[in-house]
């Protein structure tokens, strides 16, 4: 099928091509190329709407993934330090039992993340309930030191 086809596009391009020459008895190339112009200027066009257009996707996708790491690395130094804020706050014994939820150390280490990476909240969609999960979370790290 696929032969047929190139076949087909290579005699219509001669037949084109040729179709001046039968007219005179000699042909100008400004005459070929005044025929092919615009076949050419729409290939043209095309093909680099195509090139533009993967391109500007490829640069979305580069850049997407580095927005992503930039965020995830500054909510995890922002979680480390709101965990370090609350061991401060609470003492060192908190990194052994739960929060209470409604504790203001807990509540003030939440704001702080939350006043310290915005962008970052937003772009993840992080609750300040699922903040305070990350925050105890963190605190086993930040207590022995491996923060």
């Amino acid at each position: 099928m696929k032969r047929i086809f190139a076949r087909g596009l290579v005699a219509a391009f001669f037949v084109c091509v040729s179709a001046p020459a039968f007219a005179q008895t000699t042909v100008a190339v400004e005459g070929i190329y005044d025929a092919l112009q615009p076949y050419l200027l729409a290939v043209v066009s095309v093909a680099a709407t195509a090139i533009i257009g993967w391109l500007a996707e490829l640069l979305r996708r580069k850049f997407n993934l580095d927005i992503d790491a930039a965020h995830r690395e500054a909510l995890q130094t922002a979680l480390t330090n709101g965990a370090g804020l609350l061991i401060g706050k609470a003492g060192s014994a908190i990194a052994e039992k739960k929060l209470d939820l409604k504790s203001a150390a807990l509540a003030e280490a939440v704001n702080y993340v939350l006043q310290a990476v915005p962008d970052a909240i937003r772009h993840f969609g992080i609750t300040p309930q699922a903040v305070a999960e990350k925050l105890q979370a963190k605190l086993p790290q930040v207590s022995s030191g491996n923060a």
